[in-house]
């Protein structure tokens, strides 16, 4: 099911399977959000919990037992249920009953909100422990933007910049041992610490990840053209960026992430993960992210 969310400048498209924001548009119509195509990928924007990226053989050992769980983990095929409506806000929930047999063993809900305010939508995830201990999760988003966004645009025309030098540098994904290598770190890919202008190179060796950026905002501009977005992601440790090398993927993902795919200084303990959360029995906390459209 769609949940169309809207006000006077943007409307936005929401799918309860996976709670994946389909589309954001402005009010020319210019649609913000990569449109599916199984062709090139066959998602847009997927939640990514509990765990981000891939684990090492895809398993990770957890109070002393080893278990399986996708890349990203499940929710982006799993049906969320609507749990509110109106207003310009819709929450999305879903629960570990969802969740295949043998996998995260723990009890929660997970609650992804989202609402627009002005030209701004910012979207929320919510975890909720309902067991009777602590539990422990990575998670983030995975929002594919339209790149370019306009025509006569091409790729090479856009940039990100973000608002503060950056005072580190970013960490490859190896390919053959699918793992980010963290025994290098490879200098600012673009100009004066704060810009990197888009090249499909930059992504021959899949995503590449700020895991210590000094600001927590990044824009998507354009040379070209006056159009783009503003990504604020203040409850997030990291931040990486993903595209293909095609030019058929006409998007780049920005993605804000409590975690990452397995890396290289990491054994197999899900709590050892970097930028593991843990959350005590009753408890809940919020992560955010708001999309500001450049208009």
């Amino acid at each position: 099911m769609i949940v169309k969310l809207e006000n006077s400048l943007l409307t936005a498209g929401i799918d309860t399977m996976g709670a994946q924001l389909i589309s954001l548009k402005d009010s020319s119509g210019t649609e913000y959000i990569w449109q599916r195509d199984p062709a090139v990928w066959k998602n847009c924007s997927p939640i990514l919990f509990p765990i981000v990226g891939n684990l090492r053989n895809g398993a990770v050992m957890i109070d002393g037992e080893e278990r399986f769980i996708e890349k990203h983990g499940p929710c982006k095929s799993l049906e969320f249920q609507l749990l509110s409506s109106g207003n310009g806000e819709a929450v999305f929930g879903l629960t570990q009953e969802s969740f295949p047999e043998g996998g995260y063993p723990y009890r929660f809900q997970l609650r992804v909100k989202y609402r627009l305010t002005g030209k701004n939508l910012t979207a929320v995830l919510e975890v909720e422990n309902r067991d009777d201990r602590d539990i422990w999760y990575c998670l983030g988003f995975h929002t594919g933007f339209c790149c370019p966004l306009t025509e006569g645009e091409v790729f090479e025309d856009y940039y990100l910049e973000f608002p503060e030098i950056q005072e580190h540098g970013y960490r490859r994904y190896d390919l053959e041992k699918l793992e980010f290598d963290m025994s290098k770190e490879y200098p600012f890919p673009g100009e004066d610490g704060k810009r990197i202008p888009l090249d499909r190179k930059l992504f021959a060796s899949d995503a590449f990840w700020f895991d210590r950026p000094s600001s927590h905002r990044v824009s998507l501009k354009s040379r070209a053209g006056s159009k783009g977005v503003e990504v604020d992601y203040r409850d997030f440790d990291t931040v990486a960026f993903w595209t293909m090398t095609s030019e058929q993927a006409r998007f780049l993902c920005i993605e804000p992430w409590n975690g990452s795919a397995v890396c290289s200084d990491e054994d197999n303990e899900l709590i050892h993960k970097n930028h593991i959360r843990k959350l005590e029995k009753g408890k809940t906390a919020s992560y955010s992210m708001t999309v500001s459209l450049l208009v």
